[in-house]
């Protein structure tokens, strides 16, 4: 957070778009880690300022380099030559979670992958192994690891292995690998000794018939609720979770994989839409195959339906129906996750909705630009920083704005680069908008070299 006006400014011109790149290098030499740290964040990235931050002596710079995504896989890539083990280990890691809320495969090029997996240090290499998006002829690679932790790892990605990497893991020399091999053979999530069973192992692995009773009359309803949503757990066990007191437990039987929209009927669920809520795994797993996904989108239960929202490739018919569907997580999911919703859903769920990804929203091509136009003389400030969206908005509505009672729409008045200059400059000035008016790209250079001293 920026402690003064001067601050402000050197963050918000490290962020803007427009700004030289003798300007940036000079904010980079100051040391200060908040504008280091927008300097590492920039969309625009000038080849002199990368190599400055690729070769920087501190490593907590490199590693914010990591988080980048819009570098491109050729510059992130050179991020696994990094003299430090911790900056190896977390491009891996990170470019595996992004890469599952992006289009872009693979996150990093063949020959980072084949650097990465013969790293020195084993927790590189486990990360390799445990990514999802390592090529193939790198596990296989990996599948010759002196190390069996490396080499149990791989099965975690069992589905993706290639045949003879399969087979090479059944037969592999260590007896823990060779048990994890077979159980992810048998679509098992591999048990460790009980005392360091995690709770996704609870959720997805086979339980011994004392543990599975130990979880299933545990005091705890939160384990419970666990067990009753593993797939392998006994009838009899299943049953008597259906029954239990506790709405939560029974709520976790209703939502199994295998059971009919009779059945599922039968048990007294409570479903609390104000409750946090993910999509329920077995359903994202079936999210290719149209005849089950089209099961859980017309489920009379609320869970099915909206774990089907996440789907992404859902026909034109189910769209229609989810959009219209009278739960409104289930049509807040849909507007999040499928690629084309109708813009009836984008707008319900911003007006309905807030958060970092509904707030993301105005900004997809379906949204209804009248809707944005409507915004600004809107009573709720939220909605009137949405209007400044608007391609179209004129000068004068930026303006106005840039005037507005609530500072977080001024802040974003300070940064759209059709505010009046004079406006713009103004604002410059004052403390709450000064970090936004920095990093507008209208700003001329002479106003940025001010800003840093020049």
């Amino acid at each position: 957070m920026a402690h003064s006006v001067e601050d402000a400014w050197a963050q918000g011109v490290a962020r803007n778009p427009a700004a030289p790149v003798e300007i940036l290098l000079r904010l980079l030499e100051r040391g200060d880690s908040d504008v280091r740290s927008s300097l590492c964040s920039r969309r625009e990235m000038p080849d002199a300022l990368f190599e400055a931050l690729l070769g920087h002596p501190d490593r907590s710079v490199r590693n914010a380099l990591v988080f980048n995504f819009s570098i491109g896989v050729e510059r992130r890539s050179r991020l696994a030559e990094d003299r430090d083990a911790g900056v190896r280990a977390r491009l891996v890691e990170e470019c595996g979670f992004w890469c599952r809320w992006t289009a872009e495969r693979p996150p990093l090029t063949v020959e980072a992958y084949e650097r990465l997996a013969a790293d020195p240090v084993v927790g590189v290499r486990a990360e390799v192994a445990i990514h999802p998006y390592t090529p193939g002829h790198v596990r296989a690679l990996l599948a010759a690891d002196p190390d069996p932790r490396v080499r149990g790892w791989l099965t975690v990605n069992w589905r993706s292995l290639a045949d003879e990497v399969k087979e090479t893991l059944r037969n592999d020399a260590d007896a823990e690998v060779r048990a994890f091999a077979r159980q992810a053979a048998g679509g098992v999530v591999p048990l460790k000794p009980v005392g360091a069973v995690s709770e996704e192992e609870l959720r997805e692995g086979v339980l011994p018939r004392p543990l599975a009773e130990s979880l299933a009359r545990d005091g705890d309803a939160r384990r419970r609720a666990g067990a009753a949503g593993n797939p392998h757990l006994p009838a009899d066990l299943v049953d008597e979770l259906a029954a239990d007191p506790d709405p939560a437990v029974r709520l976790a039987v209703s939502t199994r994989p295998g059971l009919s929209e009779r059945e599922r009927a039968e048990i007294d669920y409570r479903d609390d839409p104000k409750a946090r809520f993910s999509p329920l795994p077995w359903v994202r797993a079936l999210c290719d195959d149209m005849r089950a996904t089209r099961e859980c989108a017309v489920s009379a239960h609320p869970a099915l339906r909206r774990s089907a929202a996440f789907c992404p490739h859902l026909p034109p018919d189910l769209v229609d129906r989810l959009a219209a569907d009278e739960d409104a997580l289930v049509r807040l999911f849909l507007a999040e996750n499928h690629p084309d919703p109708p813009g009836s859903v984008l707008l319900g769920a911003v007006l309905e909705f807030e958060s970092y990804t509904v707030d993301s929203l105005p900004r997809h091509p379906n949204f209804p630009r009248d809707a944005l136009r409507r915004f600004a003389d809107s009573p709720d400030p939220r909605l009137r920083r949405f209007a400044m969206l608007d391609p179209d908005a004129a000068p004068g509505v930026i303006e106005r704005l840039s005037h507005d009672e609530d500072r977080s729409v001024r802040a974003v008045a300070a940064g759209d680069v059709r505010l009046p200059l004079v406006r713009l400059l103004a604002l410059l000035d004052e403390p709450e908008t000064a970090s936004a008016a920095a990093a507008n790209a209208a700003l001329p250079v002479e106003a940025m070299m001010r800003v840093v001293g020049g």
